[in-house]
């Protein structure tokens, strides 16, 4: 039955159902104490516009660089700044090894970047919208280069690379080669992203903390392995990711406040009848009532 169904569904469900259900684990193993309800009505009440604005800056993101790159590519100077290193990840390959990589390259990834978002909620909501803060950051800041230095992933480069995720099976062929122009590998945001998330998972708990490095790590080898980046991409991320967090974290209380509430359209962790309250205040000084 699942054979018979379209190749973009079938995609679909390879992503969507581990997803949905790696999230339901970590909420158990991770969040216990935080009940649906609650989750549901904050994302409701709040959340919806900070991760509604992520999701809508990398649709984006990923519209321009889909339709907007420049025609040639500029593989070859990354090829020219680190060779042929990449073909040393795939010195050993099994079957087991790809599935396991293809996992954690389509589940995981999504899993670590939204799943630390409600954790650190869990523990401090203003690290949260930090967070979601320096997600857009990172995205906006990879623009440039996937419209202006397009990058041909590895194994669509290098002979001696396998396309291994891609030729695991039809539906995820599909998927890929629907969505992604496979030339936008610099910088990889895969990488970024993950790396963000664990960054930022220390301000949970340290369990957390840990399990979001091993999975970030697990990331970062896996767009190596399977062919889908270079080691250039993997660094120039890492150094987004710095000057990201580095941003996030030096916005200060208030301007943090301006820039979720105009950009974000939300709040930080001050509750809305307070913002009301300032903002009558401020409505009342203006009229010049006492």
């Amino acid at each position: 039955m699942y054979q018979s169904l379209p190749l973009g569904l079938q995609f679909t469900l390879i992503v969507a159902v581990p997803s949905v259900a790696a999230l339901l684990v970590g909420k158990w193993l991770f969040i216990p104490d935080v009940g649906f309800r609650e989750i549901i009505l904050d994302f409701l009440r709040t959340d919806w516009k900070y991760l509604g604005v992520a999701w809508v800056v990398t649709e984006i993101v990923n519209t321009l660089a889909m339709h907007f790159h420049v025609a040639r590519t500029f593989t070859g100077a990354i090829y020219a700044v680190e060779g042929a290193t990449v073909v040393a990840f795939q010195a050993v390959t099994s079957t087991p090894l790809t599935v396991l990589a293809t996992g954690v390259y389509l589940v995981g990834f999504p899993f670590v970047v939204l799943f630390t978002y409600f954790k650190l909620k869990a523990h401090d909501e203003e690290q949260a919208h930090r967070y979601a803060l320096a997600y857009i950051i990172v995205v906006v800041c990879a623009v440039p280069f996937f419209l202006l230095f397009p990058v041909k992933v590895s194994s669509l480069y290098l002979s001696s690379v396998q396309p291994l995720m891609y030729e695991l099976s039809p539906a995820i062929q599909y998927g890929i080669f629907s969505t992604d122009t496979l030339v936008k590998a610099f910088p990889s945001l895969h990488t970024g992203l993950s790396v963000l998330a664990a960054l930022y998972a220390r301000k949970a708990d340290a369990r957390y903390a840990y399990f979001a490095a091993g999975l970030a790590a697990a990331i970062v080898f896996s767009t190596l392995y399977l062919g889908v980046h270079w080691v250039t991409d993997a660094a120039f991320a890492v150094l987004l990711v710095w000057v990201a967090y580095r941003l996030s974290q030096r916005v200060s209380e208030p301007q943090w406040s301006v820039v979720s509430r105009e950009f974000v359209s939300g709040t930080i962790s001050r509750t809305a009848p307070s913002w009301r309250s300032s903002t009558s205040s401020s409505i009342s000084a203006g009229s010049g009532r006492p």
